[in-house]
C-alpha cells in the first residue's frame, strides 16, 4: 500500500451534491431542501526541480487558500464543516497558541478540519481569510494535490474521523472567512502539485475491464496496470453492481499488501489505485440490467494530455447465471459494519 495509496492523482466532479436529505439534530428536513457547494477551481503547481540538492521545504510547495459556495436549495444555517487533504506531503508541526481555535490539525500532518458555524445563504462564497499551514515533504517522487470538501457542520458524512478526539486543536485566533464571488467558484476543490518530470504534456490512458460472476455473488477484477501515467483511476460502477471492499474479518485473513478499491471520503466517488499488482476491484452483482456499463477515468498531465481520448474507458459487465441462495454473498448494506471504503 504505502505513501501511494493516499496520493491524489485526479480532478473530481466541478460540483458535489453533499449531505442527506437529514437536517442534522433536528431530524429530516421535510421539504427536501438542502444545502450544496461548489468548490474553487486551483491553477496546478509545477514543482521547480525533479531532484534538489536540499529537501523540499515549504518554499518549493503552493500554499492553499479553500474557497467554497452554497449553490444548493436550502442555507447551511448552523455553518459549514471544511477537510481540507494533502497527498505526497505534510503540513508542518503546529503550535496550537499560534493556529486557530476552529480548526483541528492532525498529528501526522495529513489532514485538517476546520468549523465555521456562522450561516451560509444560498447563493454566497467564501474563502478562508488566509492559506492554511505550510506544508513540506521527504518524499523523492512528488505527484499529488491539495484536496477538500464542505459539508454542513451539523450533518456531516457519517464515516467523517472523530477530529475533535483525535485531533490536536489551535487555541489561537478562529480562521475567519472572506465574502467572494460566487461566481467564480466553478471548481473541484484539487490543487495538483507535481515535480516537472510528471508535469509534462504526455498520454495518459486507461483500459476497460470486464466484470464477470453471476447475479448475487461477489466478482473481482485485478487493476493491476490498468492505467499508464495516472497511479489511480476513477470508477463508476455499472448499474446493478454495488462496491464490496473487505470487511475487518476479511481484512484479517489477507495478506498485508492485498486491498480493494474504496470509496473516497472527500467526494464519495469509487478511486483504484493501479501502481501495486495487489489491487483488486470488488464488487457484488445484485441484479442484471440489460445493456450496463459502468466507465473508467483517470486525468491528464498538469500540463495538458497528448490524446486526451483514451482517458476513459468502459467497465462491462458479464453476468453468467444466477447463484442460488445457498451461495450468494450477503448484500452490501447488510455488511459488517466498519467495512473499508
Amino acid at each position: 500500500m504505502g505513501r501511494r495509496t493516499t496520493a491524489v492523482l485526479t480532478a473530481v466532479a466541478a460540483m458535489v451534491l453533499l449531505g442527506s436529505d437529514a437536517g442534522g439534530p433536528d431530524g429530516p428536513r421535510q421539504d427536501g431542501k438542502r444545502p450544496s457547494f461548489t468548490l474553487r477551481a486551483h491553477k496546478p503547481y509545477v514543482l521547480s526541480a525533479d531532484y534538489p540538492s536540499q529537501p523540499r521545504g515549504p518554499a518549493d510547495f503552493p500554499r492553499l487558500t479553500p474557497a467554497f459556495g452554497n449553490t444548493g436549495d436550502a442555507a447551511a444555517s448552523r455553518g459549514v464543516l471544511l477537510r481540507v487533504d494533502v497527498g505526497d506531503a505534510h503540513f508542518l508541526p503546529v503550535d496550537t497558541s499560534r493556529v486557530h481555535d476552529n480548526c483541528y490539525y492532525e498529528v501526522d500532518g495529513r489532514t485538517i478540519y476546520c468549523e465555521f458555524p456562522d450561516a451560509v445563504p444560498v447563493g454566497a462564497a467564501y474563502e478562508t481569510a488566509e492559506p492554511l499551514p505550510e506544508i513540506t515533504s521527504p518524499y523523492a517522487e512528488i505527484k499529488s494535490a491539495y484536496r477538500y470538501a464542505v459539508w454542513p457542520l451539523d450533518d456531516p458524512p457519517s464515516h467523517l474521523t472523530n477530529y475533535k478526539k483525535h485531533f490536536k486543536r489551535g487555541s489561537g485566533p478562529a480562521l475567519g472567512l472572506v465574502p467572494v464571488d460566487i461566481g467564480t467558484l466553478h471548481g473541484d476543490g484539487v490543487l495538483r502539485f507535481a515535480m516537472p518530470k510528471h508535469s509534462a504534456r504526455a498520454d495518459w490512458s486507461v483500459k476497460g475491464i470486464t466484470i464477470r460472476g453471476r447475479v448475487g455473488e461477489y466478482a473481482s477484477v485485478n487493476m493491476a496496470g490498468v492505467s499508464e501515467g495516472s497511479d489511480r483511476a476513477r470508477v463508476e460502477l455499472p448499474p446493478g453492481t454495488s462496491l464490496a471492499p473487505l470487511s475487518w474479518e476479511e481484512r484479517a485473513r489477507t495478506p498485508s499488501e492485498a486491498y480493494t478499491c474504496g470509496r473516497d471520503d472527500l467526494d464519495g466517488h469509487v478511486y483504484c489505485d493501479t501502481f501495486s499488482p495487489y489491487v483488486t476491484l470488488r464488487v457484488r452483482i445484485d441484479r442484471r440490467i440489460e445493456g450496463a456499463e459502468g466507465r473508467l477515468s483517470v486525468p491528464g498531465p498538469i500540463a495538458g494530455d497528448t490524446h486526451p481520448a483514451n482517458n476513459s474507458a468502459p467497465v462491462k459487465l458479464e453476468i453468467t447465471g444466477t447463484a442460488p441462495p445457498e451461495e450468494t454473498d450477503p448484500p452490501v448494506a447488510e455488511r459488517a459494519a466498519g467495512s473499508p471504503g
